[in-house]
Protein backbone atom coordinates (compact mmCIF):
# COMPACT_ATOMS: atom_id res chain seq x y z
CA UNK A 1 0.00 0.00 0.00
CA UNK A 2 1.59 3.47 -0.79
CA UNK A 3 0.92 6.81 0.63
CA UNK A 4 -2.33 7.79 -1.51
CA UNK A 5 -4.15 4.40 -0.82
CA UNK A 6 -3.70 4.53 2.55
CA UNK A 7 -4.94 8.67 2.57
CA UNK A 8 -7.75 7.76 0.16
CA UNK A 9 -8.98 4.38 2.37
CA UNK A 10 -8.57 6.74 5.69
CA UNK A 11 -10.86 9.31 4.24
CA UNK A 12 -13.54 6.96 3.03
CA UNK A 13 -13.94 5.15 6.32
CA UNK A 14 -13.87 7.99 8.42
CA UNK A 15 -16.19 10.11 6.21
CA UNK A 16 -19.22 9.59 8.30
CA UNK A 17 -18.34 9.82 11.77
CA UNK A 18 -20.24 12.37 13.30
CA UNK A 19 -17.61 13.04 16.05
CA UNK A 20 -15.15 14.59 13.37
CA UNK A 21 -15.72 17.69 12.16
CA UNK A 22 -12.65 18.01 9.84
CA UNK A 23 -9.97 15.73 8.59
CA UNK A 24 -6.77 17.23 6.86
CA UNK A 25 -2.81 16.50 5.52
CA UNK A 26 -0.25 18.26 7.41
CA UNK A 27 3.31 18.35 6.85
CA UNK A 28 4.63 17.66 3.85
CA UNK A 29 1.74 16.16 1.91
CA UNK A 30 -0.62 19.52 2.91
CA UNK A 31 2.67 21.72 2.32
CA UNK A 32 2.95 20.23 -1.23
CA UNK A 33 6.98 19.44 -0.42
CA UNK A 34 6.33 15.37 -0.52
CA UNK A 35 8.48 12.73 -1.49
CA UNK A 36 8.24 8.81 -1.66
CA UNK A 37 9.78 9.15 1.82
CA UNK A 38 7.77 11.42 3.07
CA UNK A 39 5.13 10.35 6.73
CA UNK A 40 1.40 10.87 6.27
CA UNK A 41 0.44 13.82 8.97
CA UNK A 42 -3.15 13.91 9.20
CA UNK A 43 -4.68 16.60 11.31
CA UNK A 44 -8.22 15.90 12.68
CA UNK A 45 -10.48 18.44 14.30
CA UNK A 46 -13.14 17.97 17.13
CA UNK A 47 -14.55 19.20 20.00
CA UNK A 48 -12.49 18.33 22.95
CA UNK A 49 -14.82 15.96 24.72
CA UNK A 50 -14.66 13.66 21.34
CA UNK A 51 -10.51 13.55 21.40
CA UNK A 52 -10.62 9.84 23.16
CA UNK A 53 -13.18 8.46 21.12
CA UNK A 54 -11.26 9.76 17.63
CA UNK A 55 -8.62 8.70 19.04
CA UNK A 56 -10.43 5.25 19.72
CA UNK A 57 -12.01 5.12 16.19
CA UNK A 58 -8.78 5.89 14.23
CA UNK A 59 -6.77 2.70 15.50
CA UNK A 60 -9.80 0.81 14.58
CA UNK A 61 -10.32 2.18 11.13
CA UNK A 62 -6.02 1.66 10.88
CA UNK A 63 -6.41 -2.01 11.51
CA UNK A 64 -9.05 -2.33 9.01
CA UNK A 65 -7.29 -1.37 6.23
CA UNK A 66 -3.91 -2.64 7.26
CA UNK A 67 -1.66 -4.11 9.78
CA UNK A 68 -0.14 -1.92 12.18
CA UNK A 69 3.29 -2.75 13.85
CA UNK A 70 3.94 0.02 15.71
CA UNK A 71 1.58 2.20 17.81
CA UNK A 72 2.07 5.01 20.71
CA UNK A 73 -0.15 7.94 22.13
CA UNK A 74 0.65 11.30 23.22
CA UNK A 75 -1.81 12.33 25.55
CA UNK A 76 -1.55 16.95 25.93
CA UNK A 77 -3.46 19.71 24.69
CA UNK A 78 -5.06 17.31 22.43
CA UNK A 79 -3.94 13.59 21.11
CA UNK A 80 -1.26 12.91 18.81
CA UNK A 81 -1.32 9.29 17.50
CA UNK A 82 2.06 7.29 15.96
CA UNK A 83 1.35 4.69 14.18
CA UNK A 84 3.54 2.54 11.52
CA UNK A 85 2.24 -0.04 8.96
CA UNK A 86 3.77 -3.30 8.29
CA UNK A 87 4.66 -1.87 4.79
CA UNK A 88 6.35 0.87 7.19
CA UNK A 89 4.29 3.65 6.43
CA UNK A 90 4.57 6.17 8.87
CA UNK A 91 1.22 7.61 9.26
CA UNK A 92 0.70 9.78 12.83
CA UNK A 93 -2.50 12.36 13.89
CA UNK A 94 -3.08 15.28 15.53
CA UNK A 95 -6.24 15.50 17.17
CA UNK A 96 -7.20 18.93 17.99
CA UNK A 97 -10.52 21.22 18.81
CA UNK A 98 -11.17 24.00 16.04
CA UNK A 99 -9.45 27.06 18.05
CA UNK A 100 -6.27 25.38 17.97
CA UNK A 101 -6.75 24.36 14.97
CA UNK A 102 -7.07 27.51 12.99
CA UNK A 103 -4.46 29.52 15.61
CA UNK A 104 -1.50 27.19 13.72
CA UNK A 105 -2.86 26.37 10.46
CA UNK A 106 -2.89 27.87 6.99
CA UNK A 107 -4.34 26.83 3.62
CA UNK A 108 -1.09 26.92 2.06
CA UNK A 109 0.11 23.94 4.89
CA UNK A 110 -2.64 21.78 4.70
CA UNK A 111 -5.44 19.98 2.22
CA UNK A 112 -8.86 19.49 3.44
CA UNK A 113 -10.05 15.45 3.05
CA UNK A 114 -13.34 16.28 5.11
CA UNK A 115 -14.00 19.48 6.66
CA UNK A 116 -17.84 19.61 7.53
CA UNK A 117 -17.38 23.17 9.16
CA UNK A 118 -15.75 24.62 6.17
CA UNK A 119 -12.74 25.25 8.30
CA UNK A 120 -10.12 25.47 5.47
CA UNK A 121 -12.07 28.68 3.94
CA UNK A 122 -11.55 30.63 7.64
CA UNK A 123 -8.05 29.79 7.67
CA UNK A 124 -5.50 32.88 6.44
CA UNK A 125 -3.64 32.26 2.81
CA UNK A 126 -0.23 32.25 4.63
CA UNK A 127 0.97 32.20 8.11
CA UNK A 128 3.59 35.03 8.75
CA UNK A 129 7.93 34.17 8.22
CA UNK A 130 8.99 32.45 11.59
CA UNK A 131 11.22 34.84 12.88
CA UNK A 132 14.44 33.66 15.43
CA UNK A 133 13.23 32.72 19.17
CA UNK A 134 15.29 34.92 21.18
CA UNK A 135 15.30 32.24 24.47
CA UNK A 136 16.14 29.29 21.82
CA UNK A 137 19.11 31.58 20.89
CA UNK A 138 20.50 32.89 24.45
CA UNK A 139 19.58 28.93 25.66
CA UNK A 140 21.96 27.51 22.24
CA UNK A 141 25.25 29.88 23.56
CA UNK A 142 25.14 28.91 26.75
CA UNK A 143 24.73 25.52 26.21
CA UNK A 144 27.13 25.09 24.01
CA UNK A 145 29.97 26.89 26.25
CA UNK A 146 28.95 24.73 28.48
CA UNK A 147 29.45 21.11 26.82
CA UNK A 148 32.82 22.73 25.72
CA UNK A 149 33.26 23.34 28.87
CA UNK A 150 33.16 19.61 29.82
CA UNK A 151 35.68 18.61 27.34
CA UNK A 152 38.62 18.60 30.07
CA UNK A 153 36.60 16.42 32.30
CA UNK A 154 35.68 13.52 29.52
CA UNK A 155 39.71 13.64 28.54
CA UNK A 156 40.86 13.79 32.27
CA UNK A 157 39.01 10.67 32.65
CA UNK A 158 39.16 9.22 29.32
CA UNK A 159 35.67 8.97 28.92
CA UNK A 160 36.41 8.93 24.73
CA UNK A 161 32.46 7.42 24.06
CA UNK A 162 31.26 10.11 25.72
CA UNK A 163 32.99 13.02 23.94
CA UNK A 164 32.09 11.41 20.85
CA UNK A 165 28.20 12.08 22.06
CA UNK A 166 29.67 15.60 23.41
CA UNK A 167 30.65 15.77 19.77
CA UNK A 168 27.37 15.32 18.58
CA UNK A 169 25.90 17.41 21.25
CA UNK A 170 27.63 20.39 19.82
CA UNK A 171 26.99 19.56 16.10
CA UNK A 172 23.41 19.46 17.01
CA UNK A 173 23.62 22.80 18.44
CA UNK A 174 25.33 24.23 15.83
CA UNK A 175 22.84 22.77 13.43
CA UNK A 176 19.53 24.17 15.60
CA UNK A 177 21.47 27.85 15.45
CA UNK A 178 21.70 27.38 12.03
CA UNK A 179 17.53 26.54 11.71
CA UNK A 180 17.45 29.89 13.92
CA UNK A 181 17.22 31.51 9.84
CA UNK A 182 14.49 29.44 8.26
CA UNK A 183 11.84 31.95 8.33
CA UNK A 184 9.22 28.86 6.66
CA UNK A 185 6.68 29.01 9.41
CA UNK A 186 6.40 25.22 8.99
CA UNK A 187 9.73 23.91 8.52
CA UNK A 188 9.00 20.01 9.44
CA UNK A 189 10.62 17.34 10.07
CA UNK A 190 14.41 16.95 11.01
CA UNK A 191 14.87 14.67 7.84
CA UNK A 192 14.66 17.07 5.32
CA UNK A 193 17.54 19.30 6.66
CA UNK A 194 18.99 19.69 3.20
CA UNK A 195 15.59 21.19 1.96
CA UNK A 196 15.89 23.68 4.75
CA UNK A 197 19.69 24.99 4.81
CA UNK A 198 21.82 26.61 1.68
CA UNK A 199 23.92 24.36 -0.21
CA UNK A 200 27.14 25.88 1.15
CA UNK A 201 26.09 25.47 5.22
CA UNK A 202 24.85 21.86 4.36
CA UNK A 203 28.50 21.61 2.90
CA UNK A 204 30.29 23.30 5.93
CA UNK A 205 28.35 20.68 7.64
CA UNK A 206 29.28 17.76 5.87
CA UNK A 207 33.19 18.72 6.06
CA UNK A 208 32.76 18.77 9.62
CA UNK A 209 34.98 16.36 11.38
CA UNK A 210 33.03 12.93 12.58
CA UNK A 211 35.21 11.63 15.22
CA UNK A 212 35.52 8.04 16.92
CA UNK A 213 36.69 7.72 20.42
CA UNK A 214 40.31 8.76 20.25
CA UNK A 215 41.23 11.78 22.12
CA UNK A 216 43.29 13.79 19.42
CA UNK A 217 40.67 13.22 17.09
CA UNK A 218 37.82 14.57 19.48
CA UNK A 219 39.66 17.82 20.88
CA UNK A 220 40.13 18.66 17.04
CA UNK A 221 36.35 18.37 16.37
CA UNK A 222 35.55 20.37 19.72
CA UNK A 223 37.71 23.31 18.37
CA UNK A 224 35.94 22.82 14.51
CA UNK A 225 32.50 22.98 15.84
CA UNK A 226 33.13 25.70 18.19
CA UNK A 227 35.46 27.72 15.48
CA UNK A 228 31.54 27.36 13.28
CA UNK A 229 29.60 27.91 16.45
CA UNK A 230 30.69 31.52 17.61
CA UNK A 231 30.72 33.91 14.60
CA UNK A 232 27.10 32.96 13.77
CA UNK A 233 25.59 33.03 17.21
CA UNK A 234 27.58 36.50 17.99
CA UNK A 235 26.15 37.80 14.98
CA UNK A 236 22.78 36.45 15.86
CA UNK A 237 22.64 37.46 18.98
CA UNK A 238 23.85 41.24 18.32
CA UNK A 239 20.67 41.39 15.71
CA UNK A 240 18.40 39.64 18.90
CA UNK A 241 19.74 42.26 21.08
CA UNK A 242 21.01 39.45 23.18
CA UNK A 243 23.77 40.08 26.32
CA UNK A 244 27.19 38.22 25.06
CA UNK A 245 28.04 35.79 28.08
CA UNK A 246 31.56 37.03 27.83
CA UNK A 247 32.37 36.07 31.33
CA UNK A 248 31.17 32.53 30.91
CA UNK A 249 32.72 32.48 27.35
CA UNK A 250 36.07 34.07 29.22
CA UNK A 251 36.11 31.40 32.15
CA UNK A 252 35.49 28.24 29.51
CA UNK A 253 38.69 29.73 27.61
CA UNK A 254 40.86 30.22 30.78
CA UNK A 255 39.59 25.86 31.73
CA UNK A 256 40.23 24.67 28.33
CA UNK A 257 43.79 25.94 27.89
CA UNK A 258 44.75 25.27 31.56
CA UNK A 259 43.72 21.82 31.23
CA UNK A 260 44.16 21.06 27.90
CA UNK A 261 47.08 23.37 26.83
CA UNK A 262 46.95 26.97 25.48
CA UNK A 263 45.72 27.27 22.23
CA UNK A 264 44.33 23.45 22.43
CA UNK A 265 40.72 24.58 21.34
CA UNK A 266 40.88 27.78 19.23
CA UNK A 267 37.83 29.97 17.81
Amino acid sequence: MNQQALIDAITAAMTGNLALRALFLGGSLGRGTDDQWSDIDFVAVAAADDHSAIAASWRATLQTITPIVFWNQIDGAGIVLNAITADWLRCDLSIQDSENFGARRARNLVKPLIDCDGLYDDLSTTLPDRQPDPRAVRYLINEFIRVLGLLPVAMGRQEYVTSVWGVGLLRNMLIDLLQQHVTLPDPGGVLHLSKLLPAEQMQMLAALPYPGPDRTALIAAHGALAREFFPRARELAARLGLDWPADFEAATRRNLDAKLGPNTIVW
